[in-house]
């Protein structure tokens, strides 16, 4: 029941809640207060929100961290909770308490960072109505009084009573937001109770915990805390609820998960909202963040979050200790993470004392045995070692995911069409419920506004990705594991391997010669391409798997080092090699310390080629030696596919004619 006072002016206080009060102080200078009551299923229904209750909106921008709890589940509502619980007879019914954040709330309808000043004139008068006795009680000579930000508390030892406008608060659920919309829907909808619930039903108390978050209700927070706005405490206490009670998909914990590195790195990729471009990072808009999926080879995906999540593991590679006791996995884990995450060769640092140094004083004791588990990079080295991936990672991935020709072509058409800060991202920004919205609501005034702003735009990317590995998470893994190989092993500094941008000319130059085709033929083969490298033989569908992956960074690798070692044979002026004496030269161990792993990559693509599907059906007549020469006449063949020196007639006719030395061998 919602009470409007006239003292009260444009103030929309609810009807006090009773309850009791207590706070966590479970850490050093931190103080959690909260609030607990029953309340009648009715008022929690009307009174309590999920972030889908604020009003849909295109001109709205959301930030990667306000993301997070937006999207409601409809299908697990309606199936799992109401036709799968509330409506079954035989089930006896509880819910767990919902918790809810009491926010402040702008004239913009918007979440704000924290509570507005409020004239003491404004506050609601005790008792609520005058002829309520029981209310007038609380005007007690022991009572503390705190008005807030359109917040009401009052309390007696642990007894409280709740009020807030609403006009000025939001009370949002950070836990049990699908047990809410769950009741409203159970309520509302015409399938089930059509507005109005049974008088057995009506008789429902909800458990519900109200978090406050401000110092005149007793909290309290560390000086040193990065972030202590109302928002951010909100989505850290959303992250650890779903954490404990139930595990959050991927994606979701990626957007809200301050105290993962890899979470916190992934971050550093994308833009901070939705309608934001950038050169150098990821526009959000054009990101999968929506489920736990990792392709982005249909619809407007450039990329997805959860892919990025497995760029960074590779690229970090930080095996976490099985035992956080065990001081020799907690030293390796340790030097790992300075490798990786260590600025100029310097350790991962808090207030200039390293990793190293925190883990021998902190967790071990005076004879340097572990006395505290150590299990992942303390909180307050986050900051570093985040610190460490953009200066050691950020600058060339990012590079890669966005210039590399087949990426930068689908910005080009998302920035001259407006795709990214315009109607489109702002759109695919929304929830499902609220896309419905708008769409209904667009349509009613121009038929053709979902065709030509939404379905047209998603049309045209996806038409860019067909046949393109560039646009399998497969692929780009193999293609970001040779660059962290040109640029995090050797600095983009070596003459063989060179740096990221002769990487990027030579991925634009596979795209361009169509190399990079998912169906490529390999001319006067029986065989595509690809087949054998990520393709079956036998139906021309795309393998998924490690060692598919290995194979194609392998043959990238091959490719990658062919074109330097014949450029670099050509501006020496020694004569180039043919396919086959190339392919030999890359079997060779000794040539692993110029060209790391040269021979490892020959080994996996033999493997791949060294199979019955390859030989045919007459594979068991096939003469061991014989086989060994197709494989190789196969393999040489492919590795020249990705040469342009060795592969295109016209080139090395120009050579020919520019040396007289010159002859292209073939043995």
């Amino acid at each position: 029941m919602l009470i409007t006072h006239r003292e009260e002016n444009n103030s929309k206080y609810n009807k006090p809640l009773y309850g009791l009060t207590g706070a966590y102080t479970l850490a050093d200078g931190v103080s959690l207060p909260y609030f607990v009551t029953l309340m009648p299923i009715n008022r929690a229904i009307d009174e309590l929100k999920v972030v889908e209750n604020v009003a849909a909106s295109l001109e709205a921008q959301w930030s990667l961290k306000e993301l997070f709890q937006r999207e409601i589940d409809e299908e697990r509502v309606r199936q799992d909770i109401i036709k799968g619980y509330l409506l079954d007879p035989k089930k006896l019914k509880f819910f767990n308490a919902i918790t809810i954040v009491l926010m402040p709330k702008g004239e913009d309808e918007k979440i704000q960072d924290e509570f507005q000043l409020i004239d003491t004139k404004l506050f609601p008068p005790i008792p609520w109505d005058g002829t309520d006795e029981e209310d007038a009680q609380w005007k007690h000579s022991e009572a503390t009084q705190s008005d807030f930000g359109g917040v009401q508390l009052v309390k007696i030892g642990h007894q409280a009573r709740l009020r807030w406008d609403e006009n000025l608060v939001l009370a949002v659920a950070v836990d049990g937001q699908h047990r809410l919309w769950a009741l409203r829907i159970f309520r509302e909808d015409e399938k089930f109770r059509g507005g109005t619930l049974r008088p057995e039903e009506k008789k429902t108390s909800i458990p519900v915990i109200f978090v406050l978050l401000h110092e005149k209700a007793g909290f309290q927070h560390t000086q040193d805390q990065v972030e202590h706005s109302i928002r951010s405490i909100s989505r850290e206490l959303f992250t650890d609820l779903n954490k404990n009670a139930k595990t959050v998909d991927k994606a979701r914990e990626l957007i809200l998960d301050d105290k993962s590195i890899n979470a916190r790195c992934v971050r550093t990729l994308l833009t901070d909202s939705t309608a934001q471009d950038s050169e150098h990072l990821l526009p959000l808009a054009l990101v999968r963040w929506q489920d736990d999926s990792n392709r982005f080879d249909k619809s407007y995906y450039l990329n997805s979050l959860v892919h990025l999540d497995l760029l960074v593991k590779a690229l970090l590679n930080l095996k976490e200790p099985s035992d956080p006791m065990d001081k020799k996995q907690v030293k390796s884990f340790i030097k790992e993470i300075n490798y990786s995450l260590g600025i100029n060769e310097k350790e991962v640092q808090y207030k200039e004392r390293n990793l190293t140094t925190y883990y021998e004083e902190d967790c071990c004791d005076e004879e340097g045995e572990p006395q505290v588990p150590f299990s992942r990079l303390p909180e307050n080295y986050l900051a570093s070692a985040v610190e460490g991936f953009k200066i050691n990672f950020r600058p060339w991935v990012t590079k890669l995911l966005l210039h590399f020709t087949p990426y930068s072509n689908l910005l080009e058409y998302a920035r001259k069409n407006n795709l990214i800060e315009g109607t489109f991202g702002q759109f695919q920004s929304q929830t499902n419920k609220h896309k419905g919205i708008i769409k209904s609501h667009e349509t009613t005034i121009d038929n053709d506004w979902y065709l030509r702003e939404i379905l047209d735009p998603q049309t045209f990317i996806e038409k860019l990705k067909e046949e393109q590995w560039a646009f399998k998470a497969i692929f780009q893994k193999a293609i970001v594991r040779l660059g962290k190989i040109v640029e995090f092993d050797y600095g983009g500094k070596d003459k063989n391997l060179g740096n990221i941008n002769d990487v990027l000319n030579f991925l634009d130059m596979l795209y361009s010669r169509d190399v990079l085709k998912v169906y490529a033929d390999l001319p006067k083969s029986p065989f595509r391409l690809w087949t054998f490298i990520a393709l079956n033989p036998g139906n021309d569908k795309i393998k998924v798997a490690k060692a598919v992956e290995d194979r194609i960074f392998s043959i990238l690798c091959l490719w990658y080092f062919g074109n330097r070692k014949v450029t670099i044979d050509l501006e020496n002026k020694d004569i180039p090699t043919s396919r086959r004496k190339l392919l030999k030269f890359f079997t060779a161990e000794s040539n692993k310390v110029e060209w790391p792993g040269c021979s490892d990559c020959y080994k996996r693509l033999y493997k791949g080629f060294d199979t019955n599907a390859f030989y045919g059906k007459d594979y068991q007549e096939i003469s061991e030696d014989n086989k060994k020469e197709m494989v190789r006449e196969r393999f040489s063949i492919v590795l020249a596919t990705g040469i342009p020196q060795l592969s295109n007639e016209l080139t090395v006719k120009k050579v020919a004619e520019s040396s007289e030395s010159y002859k292209f061998e073939e043995d």
